[in-house]
């Protein structure tokens, strides 16, 4: 997996009571129609099963392909009063956001609203954006592929030193930007690829220029209303968090091999995050989503290509990045898949289309992989096993 937030400093964290974040899960009502006869049921019930019994809290998939759905939800949304993983629960889907935001991005850009090659200075003012390295150079583009070159705020010890010492006092946007000001850059814009999440903050910004529109405004006219999706919520409220049904998140914070439950904490960043990691859903609306998006519902064919036009960083050796979309390789390396990760404290998510088998799936795991440690590999593992088997079966 290439997008893994190493949280270095969290060792040094102060000792703190443990589930001091812990959250009531309240019960859902309602359940979710799949195939349950699906041909690759006993495989993955199994796949899921050998990585519950590993230790993961919580695992929750969901398949979409010519046999249907397929949904297994194993293990627990909260450990303390075993409360179990349902197919009906939502939950922070993290970066999968920036699928949404790039799809917004492109739609404008078809609009005339955007020119994808058009520097930053041509959309946002300098009092805002004159303190980042080569703002007068970087181009919408760029921040869509991660090669602006920019420094990650969420990586840099200041933004993480705010966070251990106020775990509930989140930055807003701007204050987020101001982590950035004045760092150096990771490369001359264009000349390599590094994941930033600095890029989606500024296209957030740029799209809320440019059209005049609030982030929550245009995800809600434009991708959610006309596909019909019921089941997405962009930055979620504590009331509204509480009533569906959110899980519990658990991180393994000493890398020990001990999880703690650090619910409150990981929804408060979750809140933080907006246009670059804001959204919470059930999977299957992130299917039918990403789905609308690949059938061409939701932009060109022209502006779907420049999304799977790849960006290899010098260190790589294989695609990174697209136009809002990750680069995999699963199953027959020949056969490129694409979609999203994402990640938090707590939790960690995937959205992956496999083209040779027309399959979709969604992955999301209640344990978080943010720093070195056995829950780095063990929810790890949970994703490569289960897209590995799912880009290679029949």
């Amino acid at each position: 997996m290439k997008k893994i937030l190493l949280l270095v400093l969290m060792l040094a964290f102060n000792q703190c009571q443990r589930d001091m974040y812990l959250l009531d899960v309240e019960p859902l009502e309602g359940t979710v129609e799949y195939n349950r006869n699906h041909p690759l049921k006993d495989s993955l019930d199994a796949i899921v099963a050998r990585h519950i019994a590993d230790g993961v809290p919580g695992i929750q998939l969901m398949v979409k392909d010519a046999d249907g759905w397929y949904m297994t939800s194993q293990g627990f949304a909260q450990v303390e009063h075993q409360v179990p993983f349902r197919d009906n629960m939502v939950a922070w889907v993290y970066s999968i956001t920036k699928v949404f935001t790039a799809t917004l991005t492109l739609m404008s850009a078809e609009s005339g609203q955007i020119d994808l090659d058009s520097t930053l200075a041509a959309f946002l003012p300098e009092k805002l954006i004159g303190k980042l390295a080569n703002y007068q150079r970087i181009t919408v583009r760029q921040l869509l592929n991660h090669s602006s070159g920019l420094a990650n705020f969420t990586v840099l010890p200041a933004y993480l030193l705010d966070q251990f010492n106020q775990p509930f006092k989140q930055p807003d946007l701007m204050e987020q930007l101001t982590y950035v000001n004045g760092k150096p850059e990771m490369f001359a814009p264009g000349s390599d690829f590094y994941y930033s999440n600095t890029n989606y903050l500024l296209l957030q910004l740029i799209l809320e220029k440019v059209t005049g529109t609030d982030y929550r405004t245009l995800l809600r006219t434009k991708i959610l209303e006309p596909l019909k999706l019921n089941e997405v919520y962009y930055d979620p409220d504590d009331r509204q968090i509480q009533a569906l049904g959110f899980p519990n998140y658990y991180f393994e914070r000493h890398a020990d091999g001990q999880l703690e439950n650090v619910t409150s904490w990981n929804n408060a960043i979750g809140k933080s995050l907006k246009g670059y990691g804001g959204i919470a859903a059930n999977g299957r609306d992130i299917i039918l989503f990403y789905e609308a998006l690949m059938e061409g519902r939701l932009i060109s064919e022209g502006s779907l290509n420049q999304m799977k036009t790849w960006v290899t960083g010098k260190s790589s050796t294989e695609p990174d990045y697209g136009l809002g979309l990750e680069y995999f390789t699963f199953g027959d390396p020949s056969i490129p898949t694409y979609g999203h990760e994402g990640d938090n404290i707590g939790g960690t998510t995937m959205v992956l289309y496999i083209p040779g088998k027309q399959r979709y799936l969604f992955i999301s795991e209640n344990a978080g992989r943010q720093l070195f440690g056995e829950y780095l590999f063990k929810t790890s593992e949970t994703k490569i096993d289960l897209c590995n088997f799912l880009a290679s079966a029949d």
